[in-house]
Order: structure tokens, then sequence, then C-alpha cells
């Protein structure tokens, strides 16, 4: 018979393995996405808007962002309001996006907006038209 001591350790032994696995399968899925076109250029969209430099301060910074949520938002050459925290020296806060593959195979960001933590109930038109 095995003790239950035993038992015990190997229960944590491989809890603790199954979730740095997850971790770092996470880690690795974000990396994929950040790698992506579309979202090189959103960052990019977002780093060069000056109104966002003013509220967020420079460097801006993306955080880790939910895979699980934002994986649904892909289908038919579309990504559709994808969400990424972001953070700056002066504050932090959400920035969505939604781009489009192109016929020429180019993804284009058709909109983009940010919403500081600080005030979540207006965002900050970063790309796209004033909706009326």
């Amino acid at each position: 018979m095995v003790s239950l001591k035993t038992l015990g350790k190997t229960a944590i032994y491989v809890a603790i393995g199954g979730i740095t696995a997850a971790l770092v399968m996470k880690v690795k899925l974000e990396d994929k996405i950040r790698k992506q076109t579309y979202y090189k250029d959103s960052m990019k969209l977002l780093r060069s808007h000056a109104g966002a430099v003013q509220v967020l301060g420079e460097p801006i910074k993306d955080l880790s962002f939910d895979i699980g949520e934002e994986s649904k938002k892909f289908g038919g050459g579309k990504v559709d309001s994808f969400t990424v925290p972001v953070k700056g020296p002066k504050t932090k806060g959400k920035y969505y996006f939604w781009a489009e593959l192109g016929s020429d195979e180019r993804w284009v960001i058709k909109r983009a907006e940010l919403e500081l933590q600080n005030e979540p109930n207006r965002r900050l038109l970063i790309k796209g038209e004033r909706e009326a």
C-alpha cells in the first residue's frame, strides 16, 4: 500500500505540473497572437497616437489578455473587438480594435478605441469614424 503522505505529495506535484504547463501554453499562445500582423499594426497605431501617448504616457505596454475570450472574436477574415489591457506610466486602460483581411490578403485595422481605467464610460477614438 502507498502511504497517505506519498499520495499527498504526488497530488501536489501533479497539480504544480499541470498549472505550470497551462501557464506555459498561455504565454506561447499570447506570443503567437502578438506576432500576427493585425496585432502588431494595431499596437503600432496606439503607440503613435498623440492622444493615447498623452493620457497613458510612454512607454505604452500591452499586458496579458484573456485568450479564451479573445479567440472567439476571429472568423471569416475578421477580428471583432479584440481587447488588450494596456498601461503607461500615467494610467491603465483597455485597447479595443477591429480588423479585416483585405482582398490583397493584408490585415486592415478598421477601428480602434482606448478606454481608460479612470473613465470607463468614455473611449478615445484612435482610428475610425465617430458614431452619431
